[in-house]
C-alpha cells in the first residue's frame, strides 16, 4: 500500500508551477480574498484528485492521481477576454509540464504522464465575486515509492 501524503503532491506541483507560470499559486481552492496582483495579473489554483493505489504484493508501491492546474485570467474590461494574458498562461503551463517531463529521471518520486493531459476553459466568478476566464489543464501524476 502506498503511503503518500497529499501535501507532498501539492508541494511537488507548487514547485513545477511557481515562478514559471506565476507567483500567485494556491493549493486546493481559490483564495477567499484576492490580492491586488491576483485581480490584476491572475493566479493559479492546484487541485489534487483521488489517489489511486496500484501497489503490488511483491513490495513495489506506486500509484497515480489526476491533478488539475486552473489559471484564472482577469478580463480586459466588461467581460472581454485578454487573449495575450490567456495565451501567456496557457503557454507557461504547457511549458512547465513539458519541462518537468523532460527533466524527470527514473529516480524521481513523481512523474507527470504526458499522454494523459486534458485541456478545457470556462468563465465565471470566484468566491471573492471577481469575474475571471479560467484555463484548466489536467494531467496524471505517477507516484513511485
Amino acid at each position: 500500500m502506498i503511503d503518500e501524503s497529499r501535501i507532498n503532491i501539492y508541494d511537488f506541483l507548487y514547485n513545477v508551477f511557481y515562478g514559471t507560470v506565476t507567483k500567485n499559486v494556491y493549493a486546493a481552492r481559490e483564495p477567499q480574498e484576492l490580492t491586488k496582483s491576483d485581480v490584476k495579473d491572475g493566479f493559479v489554483v492546484l487541485i489534487v484528485g483521488e489517489l489511486n493505489d496500484a501497489s503490488e504484493f511483491k513490495g513495489e508501491t506506486y500509484g497515480s492521481v489526476r491533478c488539475y492546474v486552473e489559471a484564472y485570467i482577469p478580463p480586459i474590461s466588461r467581460g472581454r477576454l485578454d487573449y495575450d494574458k490567456y495565451s501567456s498562461f496557457e503557454n507557461a503551463i504547457n511549458d512547465a509540464i513539458s519541462t518537468q517531463i523532460a527533466n524527470s529521471s527514473n529516480n524521481d518520486k513523481y512523474h507527470i504522464q504526458e499522454s494523459a493531459t486534458l485541456t478545457s476553459d470556462i468563465d465565471g466568478a470566484t468566491v471573492a465575486d471577481n469575474t475571471f476566464f479560467t484555463f484548466i489543464k489536467s494531467f496524471i501524476v505517477y507516484i513511485c515509492s
